[in-house]
């Protein structure tokens, strides 16, 4: 019993230290507020014709957070060539230096575009964990319907 412990113990270690080494950082509805006019480039990965406005689903809001910018995570990640990539976000206005907040529906696809973008070796990525469903749901945030 004490080495299966001690085993499910090191596993939970090993599973947190991966975790915080992925270099993305998960941050909340207040953060991405604090940065709203900042430099900071907000991602929604979410499809063109639902960061446009067309709801997603029930509880969902279509739309996207004010200045957000759309990167659509299928479209994003079919491109196979880094250099490619490197040059759609810099064509955006993103460094390597640049701060990143990435956003979907429920904060899943966005953490894995997170992901991606600290592996092509972007510096200061987050993700926004609540995302769509926890923003639309606040009265007195934006959601931009084009």
């Amino acid at each position: 019993m004490k080495k299966l412990l001690l085993v499910l113990g090191i596993s939970i270690l090993m599973a947190v230290q991966i975790m915080a080494s992925d270099g993305v950082k998960v941050v909340d509805m207040n953060y991405v507020t604090e940065r709203l006019n900042s430099d900071a480039v907000i991602i929604d990965v979410r499809s063109e014709e639902i960061y446009e406005g067309k709801t997603p689903r029930r509880g969902i809001k279509g739309g996207h957070i004010l200045g957000a910018i759309n990167v659509p995570l299928d479209t994003f990640m079919a491109i196979e060539d880094d250099s490619e990539k490197l040059e759609l976000l810099k064509s955006k206005g993103m460094d390597l230096k640049t701060e990143i907040i990435t956003y979907c529906n429920t904060g899943r696809k966005s953490q894995v575009l997170a992901e991606e973008l600290v592996r092509l070796e972007y510096s200061d990525v987050n993700n926004y964990k609540g995302s769509m469903k926890e923003w639309g749901r606040i009265s007195t945030n934006v959601v931009v319907v084009q």
